[in-house]
């Protein structure tokens, strides 16, 4: 499987996540996508944490060549985005690009802006 397969699986998620999908559900099925692309992720190298800031949910994991490894939320990580819920929602769902949610303060990237790059041109 390549880049376009795993793009095109995740747009079909995002436009399912488009009925009401909760954050938490839409990025346990990213997570799996991502797990099951290993080979189309080889040379991802990165730890992220993603956090909603008004309910407390956190995921956080690791692309080890690629390779896909949950990480416990305390965990220290390259990049960590936080937002509320919803804003992150609308990001994933397409509804908000991710440089106006940054922009507009909606969603915040801390740590490194490059390894975040290295994973969004994937999703």
């Amino acid at each position: 499987m390549g880049k376009t397969e795993l793009q095109k699986d995740l747009q079909a998620l995002y436009s399912r996540a488009q009925d009401g999908m909760a954050l938490s559900a839409l990025v346990d099925e990213i997570c799996s996508m991502l797990a099951r692309h290993a080979d189309t992720l080889r040379g991802v190298n990165g730890r992220y944490r993603l956090t909603a800031s008004d309910t407390g949910y956190t995921r956080a994991f690791a692309l080890e060549d690629g390779v896909y490894r949950a990480l416990d939320i305390a965990a220290p990580v390259d990049a960590a985005i936080l937002g509320r819920e919803d804003d992150l929602l609308r990001v994933f769902r397409g509804d908000l690009s991710p440089m106006s949610a940054l922009f507009q303060g909606k969603v915040r990237v801390q740590g490194s802006k490059a390894a975040l790059m290295r994973l969004a041109g994937f999703l």
